[in-house]
């Protein structure tokens, strides 16, 4: 009878606890796309598919706690010309979180490179190297490197309306970096050797070197230095990509409008996802996590309640001492 007794009252002191969070439930999260036909949605894993202009897919997508499936806001093309994506709204919280284009990169550009600089240290020393005309054609390039088109895993409010962001992306953008200078080196190169002879051009091959840059600097008009010096910035930079040993972690990067404030979410470091894309096998190798400053995450539903469950049990027992005692 005891024995009974005890499980009536610990049974009764759990359900009070779940009576508390009935009574008191968590505020859904409501979502609504600016443009929802430049959203596309994976569903995750390494055997995914997509869903295109899915409000329901993307929703799950950002909600499902799984990283590896997420949405991709202005999936068209990879350079935004506009903010595309969401607003996601929690009772008196809000946040709108959405592309990014060329001219947020005017706003956040030398913050981000900033932060890239100091994250891998062997570029800093390259950059201050480079002249005044080097660094603002390099910045310029940042619109191009195919960053602000994000793909977002997942998205939380904090209990004081802080945001956390869960960004897709991949563990080493070394390859992407390298190509990009590649493409610039080229076109650099070929304006300067088409103001030279055939032969010239034979001689000077179809790659630029720091040798025949230097060659050509010795005979140079001041409009051309500037180009070639331009130029052998360039090369030392991709060199320096090239002979940098580890990888190159940066994840793509979104515009967030939370709490009156303007931030551009972003991170340079990764954790595996342990999948790749369906499509590619390579895409969404790594998940970065970004938060605004003093984020507190809101513990899951089913914590709380075996908080309560526990605590109630702990409690009735110290009851149940004191009566048979």
């Amino acid at each position: 009878m005891k024995r009974t007794f005890q499980t009536l009252v610990i049974g009764a002191s759990m359900a009070v606890g779940v009576s508390a969070i009935a009574t008191n439930p968590a505020q859904a999260v409501t979502f609504s796309f600016n443009n929802l036909n430049e959203t596309n949605t994976y569903t995750g894993g390494s055997n995914g598919t997509f869903i295109k202009a899915n409000a329901t897919a993307a929703v799950k997508a950002l909600t499902d706690k799984d990283a590896s499936s997420n949405v991709e806001l202005w999936y068209s093309t990879e350079n935004p010309t506009s903010n595309v994506g969401f607003t996601a709204t929690q009772g008196k919280y809000s946040a709108t979180v959405s592309s990014v284009t060329a001219n947020d990169w005017n706003n956040f550009g030398s913050q981000w490179l900033g932060d890239l600089l100091n994250s891998y240290k062997p570029f800093q020393t390259v950059w201050n190297g480079f002249s005044a005309q080097s660094k603002s054609l390099l910045t310029s390039y940042f619109p191009s490197l195919g960053m602000g088109d994000p793909n977002i895993g997942g998205f939380q409010f904090g209990k004081n309306g802080g945001v956390e962001l869960q960004l897709v992306g991949h563990l080493d953008v070394k390859d992407k970096l390298y190509s990009t200078l590649d493409s610039q080196i080229t076109e650099k190169w070929k304006l300067i050797t088409s103001t030279l002879t055939l032969a010239q051009q034979k001689a000077m091959g179809d790659k630029p070197t720091l040798q025949t840059i230097d060659a050509l600097l010795l005979k140079a008009n001041s409009s051309q230095k500037t180009l070639l010096t331009t130029l052998k910035d360039l090369v030392n930079l991709q060199s320096a990509v090239e002979a940098y040993k580890g990888s190159i972690a940066a994840s793509e990067i979104a515009k967030v409008v939370t709490g009156g404030q303007t931030y551009y979410a972003y991170s340079f470091n990764s954790t595996a996802s342990g999948i790749t894309a369906s499509d590619d096998g390579v895409s969404y190798s790594a998940i970065y996590t970004w938060q605004t400053k003093g984020y507190r995450s809101t513990p899951e539903p089913s914590v709380v309640l075996g908080m309560l469950g526990i605590a109630g049990i702990f409690a009735t027992q110290r009851k149940l001492k004191k009566i048979s005692g």
